[in-house]
């Protein structure tokens, strides 16, 4: 007899979300997250002088994903979770050419911001978000929480919410090809162009969805008190509440496989726990290559695990400082054109090599201020800042290690001459997480915390599927399945898996 009917192998918040589901459900299941801090990459760590950071995840839009996992587990998520909203969404900077403004949540506000640079573009803008906004509903509310294991799968689903057809052609062109045709201003331009990098790509490559995801954002976004660890921590409370069981400190380096079946997980110290079925919430390359290996892999899911593209590394700079510093929004961003971020990717990204203007090296990014949202992360008088950068894992001629220090100097040099002039000279804490340091803590391939790269041969079905096709009784969720990265979308990705799990044991 199995010692779980589910075991969960990572406790971020798409594991924990299959978890709450399996275990509402009757089915004894045990969580088993490989660090002290539950959350993953949506986490929270406390320095010795009294800094509280976010780890990666900075802030969540699409409250319709939190909602509808504490409602499928018959709770409230404001029982388990204390949101809340922040506006405005982006203060967007340029101070070496005196330019500054931020957009609030409302459409209206924002079309008023940017009709300071453009009336045209301006009301653009209202008829941008008036055509997409009820595609991107469609999408959040249907294809996010629609298993999507094959083309079969993709037809039920556009049969079953016809909706969402309207928004199949943003699949099919580019980020800069959607924003360009709506937008000509070239400041509007630049405001729109970042996003296309949470995806892991340039505008040019990048798939036309994320050109519009942004006004998601306009429905509103939200900080968790207490630090984005509070997400975790209240789907885990809600996950213990029912029964369920998380253990921590516990490295899984084996998941059990006999005849094709999943019966369980061998942990670091040789402890073996058995399971009728497993749920990864890792990293789906790593799972198929170091915690299955190749003897029990076909050869075409092998092939096809080497073809696929690891997301962009998001290294993160912690900064602790000793004064209010002068912003104004949760999230500031450095205006960049897109046309910057396209030869970023290619001349520097894909060569191993940082940003380089006039022989100074530009650090891109952006920087979250969450003790602006809750000032109990920081001590009296004093405040966090976060910023996450876009680097290449293996920069030339370089050993990350080496070169942490010279990164954050290079970064607070862009942040002085873009957002905050006076920014080194306040610093009193200061440390980063270096892709190679996301690798090894967190267990991200080449530290990417988005998992598998978003362009349009890497979505939907194209996506490692959330029930094994070649490992029975293995289910997979977390940013490398689909609908993809990003905590909202995990949540949803963790529904998706969770069902399945449920259903299959029906």
């Amino acid at each position: 007899m199995a010692d779980y009917d589910v075991v969960v192998v990572g406790g971020g918040v798409g594991g924990l979300t299959a978890a709450a589901l399996c275990q509402y459900a009757g089915m004894k299941t045990l969580v088993l997250e490989q660090s002290d801090r539950i959350g993953g990459c949506c986490s929270t760590f406390k320095t010795k002088k009294g800094f509280s950071f976010d780890l990666g995840a900075s802030v969540v839009e699409v409250p319709h994903a939190f909602e509808e996992i504490f409602k499928r587990i018959g709770k409230k998520r404001s029982d388990y979770i204390d949101f809340m909203a922040v506006d405005p969404i982006y203060d967007y900077c340029d101070l070496s050419r005196g330019i500054r403004f931020n957009t609030p949540v409302s459409l209206e506000g924002t079309a008023e911001i940017l009709g300071q640079f453009s009336k045209e573009d301006a009301k653009a803008f209202l008829d941008f978000a008036k055509i997409y906004t009820p595609q991107i509903k469609e999408l959040v509310e249907n294809f996010f929480y629609s298993p999507c294991q094959s083309f079969s799968d993709a037809i039920s689903m556009l049969i079953k919410f016809p909706g969402i057809l309207k928004a199949l052609p943003l699949f099919a062109t580019t980020h800069q090809k959607i924003v360009a045709k709506w937008f000509k201003h070239p400041d509007i331009l630049c405001s729109m162009a970042f996003q296309a990098f949470y995806a892991g790509l340039p505008p040019d490559l990048c798939a036309g969805l994320y050109a519009v995801v942004g006004l998601l954002e306009h429905q509103g976004i939200y900080y968790p008190k207490g630090g984005m660890i509070a997400i975790p921590k209240g789907i885990q409370k809600a996950f213990e509440d029912m029964g369920g069981k998380v253990k921590m400190k516990q490295r899984v380096v084996r998941i059990m496989v006999e005849n094709g079946h999943a019966h369980g997980v061998e942990l670091w110290d040789g402890t073996q726990i058995t399971a009728k079925n497993v749920v990864t919430n890792i990293n789906a390359i790593r799972v198929y290559k170091d915690l299955i290996g190749r003897k029990h892999i076909p050869w075409y899911v092998w092939r096809g695990l080497n073809t696929m593209e690891l997301s962009m590394p998001c290294p993160m700079i912690y900064l602790g400082v000793d004064y209010t510093p002068p912003l104004q929004a949760h999230h500031t961003l450095t205006l960049t054109n897109p046309d910057v971020m396209n030869s970023y990717w290619s001349d520097y990204y894909l060569k191993n090599e940082i940003y380089n203007v006039g022989g100074r090296n530009e650090v891109m990014g952006l920087i979250s201020w969450a003790s602006h949202m809750d000032p109990s992360l920081a001590p009296k008088g004093h405040h966090v800042l976060t910023h996450m950068g876009l680097a290449p894992y293996n920069v030339a001629g370089n050993n990350w290690d080496r070169y942490k220090e010279q990164y954050i100097d290079d970064a607070i040099d862009t942040i002085e001459r873009y957002m905050i002039p006076d920014l080194r000279e306040h610093v009193v804490f200061r440390d980063m997480m270096t892709p190679v340091d996301l690798e090894r803590e967190l267990l991200h391939p080449g530290g990417a915390v988005y998992g598998i790269q978003t362009d349009l041969s890497h979505m939907a079905m194209f996506r490692p599927a959330n029930r094994s096709k070649c490992i029975k009784n293995l289910y997979l969720c977390g940013a490398s399945t689909h609908p993809g990265g990003g905590v909202p979308t995990v949540i949803a990705g963790g529904i998706i898996t969770g069902d399945l799990v449920v259903g299959d044991n029906a």
